[in-house]
């Protein structure tokens, strides 16, 4: 299981880009959780790149709404970049990115 999903951090100042490859689900989501929570304080910005990813569920998506969360409480900027058009609109019709914005105002 662990195979399915690939997850590399690269950091570069105070931003900070987590690239999630292979499928995202209730299976995978320890280490991506992880990442998450590894998010040090005073990192201004984590980019999300989702360029390889090939599945997402509504577990992952939950993971995502949790980024933000955690974004707001450590008060870092979240961008996720990379998405095909369907996760895209999944995330849209879903709310995730309305979520984020919210979360994202209130921050600031």
């Amino acid at each position: 299981m662990e195979d399915m999903i690939n997850i590399e951090t690269k950091k570069e100042g105070n931003t900070c880009t987590i690239f999630v490859s292979g499928v995202v689900d209730y299976s995978t989501m320890d280490p991506f959780i992880k990442e998450i929570r590894a998010v040090e304080r005073g990192t201004a910005e984590v980019i999300v790149n989702f360029k390889g990813l090939e599945f997402i569920d509504s577990t992952g998506i939950g993971a995502i709404i949790n980024l933000a969360h955690e974004a707001n409480d450590k008060q870092f900027a979240v961008k996720l970049e990379g998405m095909s058009e369907e996760t895209n609109e999944l995330f849209d019709m879903i709310g995730v990115f309305q979520i984020m914005q919210t979360l994202q105002s209130e921050g600031q």
